[in-house]
């Protein structure tokens, strides 16, 4: 059982625990989703874990566990989009083009699906999305930048949920173009250095998130006073 309880699933499941708490009752659909999924995000580990435990104890008859992972693409493609879709309506009409950004990724996704099949790795669609949703996040501050009017950027959930992603996937993408050299690196005698540099980047994007979703709460409860 204690397999279960890595470093990056502990984060996640903490990141859920605020979000019900915070979230579950929140009166806008789009923040009251991510509790949802953050929930297929923990489920997907969960069976990631199990999955590979099938696989190292027989690798004749049992496929890694890239397929599950494929096929969590699918919800986040979804769930990021609709949350920048509700925090860049502020700003701009982003709906069309989030959408269309939306239908492209599931596109390649389905490209991939019918070319490589749901047990290699979908990198063409993994770095698609990590694209767009590091230009979605610099749209953000740069609509933020120019906003006159004036943002407590401590308390607002909107700046630190994209913070969490512009770091995340920007990060995660520059590690992903070094992945050969940096997986060279030997940090200690079981991981290497890329497997630090993911950990940071979960424990960065969960933290930031789970803050953003306490200031959802805070905003909520003040509004409602």
């Amino acid at each position: 059982m204690s397999r279960y309880f890595t470093f990056n699933t502990i984060v996640e499941l903490t990141c859920l625990l605020v979000a019900s708490i915070c979230l579950t009752k929140d009166s806008n659909r789009a923040w009251r989703g991510m509790f949802w999924f953050l929930l297929i995000t923990c489920v997907t580990e969960m069976t990631g874990i199990y999955v590979k435990g099938l696989y190292l104890a027989d690798r004749a008859h049992v496929r890694p566990n890239s397929w599950v992972y494929n096929i969590f693409i699918i919800f986040e493609i979804c769930f990021p989009s609709l949350m920048f879709i509700k925090i860049l309506t502020k700003y701009a009409n982003s709906k069309p083009t989030i959408l269309c950004g939306l239908a492209i990724m599931y596109l390649v996704y389905v490209y991939e699906v019918i070319t490589d099949g749901i047990f290699k790795k979908h990198n063409l669609t993994i770095t698609l999305m990590a694209v767009l949703f590091v230009l979605y996040s610099l749209y953000y501050f740069y609509c933020l930048l120019k906003d006159e009017s004036y943002i407590n950027l401590k308390y607002s959930p909107a700046f630190w949920w994209v913070s969490g992603i512009l770091f995340y996937y920007f990060g995660g993408t520059a590690c992903n173009i070094f992945y050969n050299k940096l997986s060279t690196v030997i940090v200690t005698p079981k991981h290497y250095l890329t497997y630090y540099i993911y950990n940071a980047l979960n424990l960065i994007l969960y933290s930031c998130w789970s803050y953003s979703f306490i200031c959802r709460k805070w905003l909520t409860k003040t509004s409602a006073a």
